[in-house]
């Protein structure tokens, strides 16, 4: 795995577990099941600059009260008078918003939860596409597509095997992936959505003839 932030969720033990349960799953349906995690989906350039007015606008408030120069008075009390100081503070704060930003903690806390669902949504459908996920012969692929940041996750199944479930079928395994998610257990989690995934393939879209899914590469797909 080249991408280094995905060693903090995913080993390459991890990676190889996961292709071997996407074997085990495919063996016996004509569906194919592709796993799939991204660092983000959610766009988060508006994040340093809320992070820096807030830290703006309390500073401003607390010269407003009255508390001139709180934050150096104990090191430096002659230098607390001049507007430089000032002004090097304000630069510091907006360093340390931009830092905080890139935390994830921080994005999804400044993410609303309806930007984050739709977000990651349209994320998974745009990649469904630019990966071919929907150039099966057969229109018969399911994507299990992990969002890293927003802890979110998303089913999409192709038309061939959608006309066949009621959409509400994918609850069965977008509910214990996403506690998987919350838990920290990224590659069990996704280890457990594809043996699901692959238990309702063999029920409702068997292999025929002997013919069994391969259409597309059983590796996890890594993206940022």
């Amino acid at each position: 795995m080249s991408k280094r932030w995905i060693k903090k969720y995913i080993s390459e033990s991890d990676a190889s577990e996961i292709s071997k349960a996407v074997v085990q799953a495919e063996a016996g349906t004509l569906g194919d099941i592709v796993p799939m995690i991204v660092r983000r989906s959610s766009a988060v350039r508006h994040v340093p600059v809320v992070l820096s007015l807030c830290f703006f606008i309390l500073f401003l408030g607390l010269e407003l009260l009255g508390v001139s120069g709180w934050y150096l008075s104990d090191l430096l009390p002659i230098m607390t008078l001049h507007w430089g100081v000032q002004v090097a503070f304000l630069l510091a704060l907006c360093a340390l918003a931009w830092g905080l930003s890139h935390l994830h903690p921080v994005q999804r806390l400044l993410t609303s939860n309806s930007d984050e669902i739709d977000q990651v949504e349209k994320r998974a459908q745009l990649e469904f596409f630019q990966q071919r996920i929907n150039r099966t012969s057969r229109k018969s692929a399911v994507l299990i597509f992990v969002s890293v940041m927003e802890r979110r996750a998303v089913v999409l199944a192709d038309e061939g095997i959608a006309k066949k479930f009621d959409p509400k079928v994918w609850d069965e395994i977008l509910r214990p992936l996403s506690q998987a998610l919350r838990e920290g257990s990224w590659s069990q989690g996704f280890q457990d959505a594809i043996r699901r995934s692959g238990d309702l393939l063999k029920a409702h879209f068997p292999a025929e003839n002997g013919l069994s899914a391969g259409e597309i590469s059983n590796q996890l797909i890594i993206k940022d």
